[in-house]
């Protein structure tokens, strides 16, 4: 059920926390109730190479809501991205990055939360076909 006040947070957003620390007193002051993507703690899971890097992606799924694409979300992100592939004519490497983004932002438009990333450009690009709500930190 949508709602107003929901936030996923992306992969980026989650490195600068947990790299620097910067936006974490941003989070806890905002009036978001967080959840998590699938998508976001697979790209975490993939980039952890410490123990500690491991310890939070695992800390992170344990405590916080997640919400996973949809059948309906991979074949749309298939579409959007066939048209900004042959718009743009980037490479596998591209497309399959952007695929993870695709799938972030229509679940997260599925749910009526915002995504907070730091990565403006390709959801920019992703938001000219199919509109999200976002914010850009």
């Amino acid at each position: 059920m949508p709602t107003g006040n929901l936030a996923v947070l992306d992969t980026s957003i989650y490195v600068e926390i947990f790299r620097t620390g910067r936006f974490t007193l941003d989070l806890l002051r905002s009036p978001w109730i967080v959840r998590c993507s699938s998508v976001v703690l697979h790209e975490l899971c993939r980039g952890a190479r410490t123990t500690l890097e491991r310890q939070f992606v695992n800390e992170l799924a344990r405590k916080v809501r997640i919400i996973t694409p949809l059948e309906r979300h991979w074949l749309e992100s298939a579409e959007i991205l066939s048209v900004i592939g042959g718009k743009k004519g980037f490479g596998q490497d591209k497309l399959n990055a952007l695929a993870l983004d695709a799938l972030i932002a229509l679940s997260v438009r599925d749910i009526g939360a915002t995504l907070i990333t730091r990565n403006r450009k390709d959801f920019e690009g992703i938001r000219r076909h199919k509109q999200f709500k976002v914010v850009y930190w």
